[in-house]
């Protein structure tokens, strides 16, 4: 037989109720970041939660999939993305750039070209 002992006390029982609930209030706490923001200059991407990018991104998510899709009997509504719209975090303020005109070659500008 097996010995249940360590799971069927109540102390241990307890003890094991008080660390979930310390990492569900760790994760809600501490976990999400309070501020989102999009890498700018300087910086290098990082993992983004889907729910800090939109605001119904289970049913994005559903719609990418095509869970669904092939209900014939009741048909899946149209799902409108509802985006969260990011603010881009540099580090530094940068100049704009100016690019060149494309640049053009004429064949009559080189010898010997026919």
């Amino acid at each position: 037989m097996t010995d249940t002992r360590y799971k069927s006390q109540r102390g241990d029982y307890q003890l094991e109720q008080a660390v979930n609930f310390g990492y569900i209030d760790y994760r809600i706490k501490y976990g999400c970041p309070t501020n989102t923001y999009l890498p700018g200059n300087g910086l290098i991407g990082q993992h983004v939660s889907r729910a800090n990018l939109a605001n119904n991104s289970c049913d994005i998510e559903s719609m990418l999939r095509g869970t669904g899709s092939c209900n014939m009997v009741i048909p899946q509504a149209e799902i409108v993305p509802d985006l969260r719209a990011l603010k881009p975090l540099n580090l530094f303020e940068s100049q704009p750039a100016f690019l060149p005109d494309p640049l053009v070659v004429r064949r009559e500008q080189r010898p010997h070209w026919q």
